[in-house]
């Protein structure tokens, strides 16, 4: 085989070799905007498995490794999210004891990633990356005992501008955060189950009623009576003595 044929193979072959090697690492960034919303006068718990922090999605998509970091800015964005919600957020580190903190809990809320997924130009025909992300939200009352559980789901798009940046696809993801943390502070309160844990909440942050001693019951002494005064009986005018 001459030189000038085999080059061509060669070249196709590093290629081949290359685009198998390929790894695309990225986390995504916490970054979400202010949300415009009231706090409420409540005191949540939130629990964050380990799953949950270190999450990494890991796939091969055409030969390319991709590994994007998910867990460290879901956690910062989430307590940043709950704080502008509440005002007061406890991280919880053994949801079967929350009934033992006082002052009360509101609810507990332990967040899960369902799906990550994107679709890369290649897989569109298109010039962007889509990103969905879906998350499960289960609420616990102050016990520990479940309540109910809400999906959220967020949606990011990005355009390409260099065929080999991973910028995009950070871009997108981070989009999608931010469309699901605003469902989540737009909705999360609506919902009937929620509502009703959180029907009183001013009373959990009201200081406890002073307590009311009962006044000891006293029998009054019935106090003597003078005997009314006696009227005095007028005295028998006598007539005037004569002489004689």
């Amino acid at each position: 085989m001459k030189f000038s044929t085999l080059r061509p193979c060669l070249a196709a072959l590093v290629v081949l070799l290359l685009s198998a090697c390929t790894e695309t690492n990225l986390s995504a960034q916490a970054q979400l905007p202010p949300p415009l919303i009231d706090r409420l006068p409540a005191r949540v718990g939130i629990y964050y498995s380990k799953e949950f922090r270190e999450y990494v999605h890991k796939e091969t998509r055409s030969e390319i490794d991709y590994a994007i970091t998910l867990g460290p800015a879901h956690v910062q964005n989430l307590d940043w999210l709950l704080k502008a919600m509440f005002a007061e957020v406890v991280q919880i580190e053994d949801p079967t004891r929350v009934a033992e903190l006082q002052p009360p809990l509101v609810m507990v809320l332990e967040p899960r990633f369902e799906e990550y997924s994107f679709l890369t130009p290649k897989d569109v025909a298109g010039e962007a990356f889509i990103v969905t992300i879906r998350y499960l939200l289960t609420v616990y009352d102050g016990s520990g005992g479940r309540v109910d559980a809400f999906t959220f789901t967020g949606y990011g798009r990005e355009k390409v501008h260099q065929l080999a940046s991973k910028e995009p696809l950070q871009i997108a993801t981070q989009r999608a955060m931010r469309d699901a943390g605003a469902k989540v502070a737009v909705e999360f309160t609506d919902q009937e189950s929620v509502r009703l844990l959180l029907r009183n909440p001013g009373e959990l942050f009201a200081p406890p009623p002073a307590t009311v001693v009962p006044a000891s019951t006293v029998v009054p002494t019935p106090t003597a009576v003078p005997p009314p005064a006696e009227t005095p009986t007028a005295t028998e005018e006598l007539p005037p003595s004569t002489g004689g």
